[in-house]
């Protein structure tokens, strides 16, 4: 197991405080129908969505993920930023896979599908690690360069990186029903103020109709 740490770029305004990192339903929808001008672009998009729908999984641990952490119709597997802050009492975490998600892997997965291979060919067991540190860096700029171009062809202007598939994860849950709870187990959040940080990126009108619904027993 890599043992590198990769830290999160934080978004921030000129106060301090948290800007939004969460797309809006309507812009997820347009950059998921977009048509890909470049193959890059069509690359980027896939990654960055399969972020989205696999619990908002940030590129490092995609890059770690293997063939054996498949189980059925679920990956399992202990984050990267986890496993080298953790003290003890590691969680696994359980991504159930869509027929998205399935489609990505089927896309762009290793020919070798053997247990132990790499589900994706973004690092391999033969470089070192600083080899791969640096592979999963260019592949994260990669995506994000590519999505961006996508996203301006959409009129989407706004910040757009692989650190929104996770806001955006956190943000549309909501918006669909489900609770902090359920977010928090999602994102692996040892606290629910770490998830609840994350409701910052809501737009108002999320925030009036979510407090709507706090009483709908």
């Amino acid at each position: 197991m890599l043992n590198y740490t990769h830290s999160a770029q934080k978004v921030s305004n000129s106060n301090g405080t948290q800007r939004k990192k969460a797309l809006s339903q309507s812009d997820l929808k347009l950059l998921f129908d977009a048509t890909a001008k470049t193959k890059e672009q069509e690359k980027a998009k896939d990654f960055w969505f399969f972020s989205y729908s696999c619990n908002g999984m940030n590129i490092k641990d995609i890059a770690l993920l293997k063939y054996e952490n498949i189980q059925e119709d679920k990956i399992v597997f202990y984050r990267a930023k986890t496993i080298n802050t953790s003290k003890g009492d590691l969680r696994p975490v359980t991504v159930y896979l869509n027929d998205y998600s399935k489609s990505i892997i089927q896309k762009h997965g290793n020919e070798n599908k053997s247990k132990s291979e790499y589900i994706f060919p973004i690092i391999s067991e033969n470089d070192t690690e600083i080899v791969n540190y640096n592979k999963i860096k260019n592949f994260t700029k990669f995506i994000n360069q590519n999505l961006k171009k996508l996203a301006l062809n959409e009129g989407i202007t706004g910040e757009i990186s692989t650190y929104w598939a996770r806001h955006s994860f956190a943000t549309n849950s909501i918006r669909n029903g489900a609770s902090m709870e359920f977010v928090m187990e999602a994102l692996n959040h040892n606290n629910m103020k770490t998830t609840i940080g994350y409701f910052a990126g809501f737009e108002d009108k999320d925030k009036k109709d979510f407090m709507q619904k706090l009483m709908n027993f």
